[in-house]
C-alpha cells in the first residue's frame, strides 16, 4: 500500500470501535473457533445465546475473509450504520456478494434473490445484523469500548516515541513501513494468497483495533470520495471478559506506580488520601492523577478547599469494574415476535438452515452506540 505525503499526514486511529465492523469480524471469530474444543469467554457466551435470527449471516460471513464491504460500515452509531446497509445498491450487492459463496453447491434462494437486489432479502441480512449484535456482541460492548480504548492509548505512546514506521511494525508482525509504503510479511502474503498493489491517493488511512478479531490484519480501499479506507488489525489481548485487565498488563499500559493509582481509586479520593493509600508523595500522586484524568481515565472534581478524584466508565472499564453486565434478553421483532426469537442453541452447527423473514421485519434496536 502506497502512501503519498498526504496519506501520511491523514493516518489516523478510528475515535471509537464501530458496532457492526466488530459484529462482522466476532461473528467470523465464533465460526473459526466454533470447532476448537476450548474457546475463549466471550466466544463461549456468544455461542450459548446465539440468535435464530442471525443464521443468514452463515451464508455472507465465513470463518475468514473476505466478506462484503457493505455488511460492516466504520460507522460509530449502530443505526446509522444499518441504514447504510438497508441503502446498499444493487449493483453494490451483484459485485460483492460473489465472496461470500464459495461452495461448490447452487447458494440459497435468498442470497440469489439479494445478489439481484431484492429489498426483502436486504431487510432478511439487516435483522440478521441486528439481532446478532444485540444478543451476542451488546452485552459485552463496555469492555468492548475500554479495551479500544486502551489499545489506542497504548498504540499513541508508540507513535509518539517512534513514529509510524515504529507504530505499524507494533500493531501486528505482517506489518511493516518501508520507503514510503506498508508491506505485509512474505508469510501473510502466502497464506493470503492474494498479493496486491494499492493507493490510497491522499485520503489516508483510518486504523481501527478490533477486540473481538484473533485473524491477520484486514484492509478495506475505497476510491477517494467514497468511504474511508480501513485497516483493521486484531487486539483480543486487550479484552478480560467478565474478569477485567490482568494486573500485569495494566502495568505494562500505564506503569506500576500509574496502575496502583488507578486501582486505588476505585473509591474516590483526595490527592492527599491517594497519595496515602500508594504510600508516594502528594506531588507525585497529583502528577499521576493529572495523566490518568488526561487519558480520560479519572475525573476530578473541586470538593471544599481540595480535589476528588475518581473512575470514570473508561476508568472502570480498564479495572473490569464492568464485566459483569447481565446478559441482553434476546431480540425480538416488532411486528413478528416469533420470526426474530432468539433460539439459545449452545452451537451455531444446528443453525446452519437459511432463515426467513416477513416483509419489514424489523427487530428493536438499542439507540446510538457508544
Amino acid at each position: 500500500m502506497r502512501f503519498t505525503s498526504d496519506d501520511l499526514a491523514r493516518v489516523r486511529f478510528g475515535a471509537s470501535p464501530a458496532p457492526l465492523v466488530e459484529a462482522a469480524l466476532g461473528f467470523a471469530e465464533l465460526r473459526h473457533q466454533s470447532r476448537r474444543p476450548v474457546q475463549d469467554g466471550w466466544v463461549s457466551q456468544a455461542r450459548q445465546v446465539f440468535p435464530a435470527a442471525a443464521r443468514p449471516l452463515l451464508d455472507l460471513i465465513p470463518a475468514s475473509g473476505p466478506w462484503p464491504e457493505f455488511l460492516d460500515p466504520a460507522v460509530r452509531d449502530l443505526d446509522e450504520a444499518l441504514e447504510i446497509v438497508s441503502a446498499t445498491p444493487r449493483s453494490a450487492l451483484r459485485r460483492q456478494l460473489p465472496v461470500s459463496w464459495r461452495r461448490l453447491s447452487r447458494p440459497p434462494t435468498w442470497l440469489r434473490a439479494l445478489a439481484d437486489g431484492d429489498r426483502e432479502a436486504l431487510t432478511t441480512a439487516v435483522c440478521a445484523l441486528r439481532a446478532f449484535y444485540l444478543a451476542c456482541v451488546a452485552p459485552a460492548w463496555p469492555e468492548i469500548a475500554a479495551a479500544y480504548r486502551a489499545n489506542v492509548t497504548q498504540q499513541a505512546v508508540v507513535l509518539a516515541r517512534g513514529g509510524l514506521g515504529e507504530l505499524f511494525g507494533a500493531l501486528h508482525p505482517d506489518l511493516a513501513l518501508r520507503d514510503g509504503s506498508l508491506e505485509r510479511s512474505e508469510r501473510a502474503l502466502t497464506r493470503a494468497g492474494r498479493p496486491g498493489e494499492f493507493q490510497l491517493e491522499g485520503q489516508g488511512l483510518q486504523i481501527l483495533p478490533s477486540v473481538l478479531w484473533s485473524g491477520p490484519p484486514l484492509f478495506s480501499i475505497h476510491p477517494p470520495g467514497e468511504a474511508a479506507s480501513v485497516m483493521i488489525y486484531p487486539a483480543r489481548q486487550v479484552l478480560r471478559t467478565r474478569n477485567g485487565t490482568r494486573s500485569r498488563d495494566l502495568e505494562a499500559v500505564l506503569g506500576r506506580t500509574r496502575a496502583g493509582v488507578l486501582r486505588a481509586l476505585r473509591r474516590p479520593a483526595s490527592t492527599t488520601e491517594l497519595a496515602a493509600r500508594i504510600g508516594i508523595s502528594k506531588p507525585t500522586a497529583s502528577e499521576h492523577a493529572t495523566a490518568l484524568r488526561g487519558a480520560g481515565l479519572i475525573r476530578t472534581e473541586r470538593s471544599g478547599k481540595g480535589v476528588r478524584h475518581s473512575l470514570t466508565p473508561l476508568g472502570r472499564g480498564m479495572l473490569g469494574g464492568l464485566a459483569h453486565q447481565p446478559i441482553m434478553s434476546r431480540p425480538r421483532c416488532a411486528r413478528r415476535p416469533e420470526c426474530c426469537q432468539g433460539s439459545g442453541e449452545p452451537a451455531i452447527r444446528p443453525l446452519l438452515r437459511p432463515h426467513r423473514f416477513p416483509p419489514g421485519c424489523r427487530a428493536p434496536g438499542p439507540g446510538p452506540a457508544r
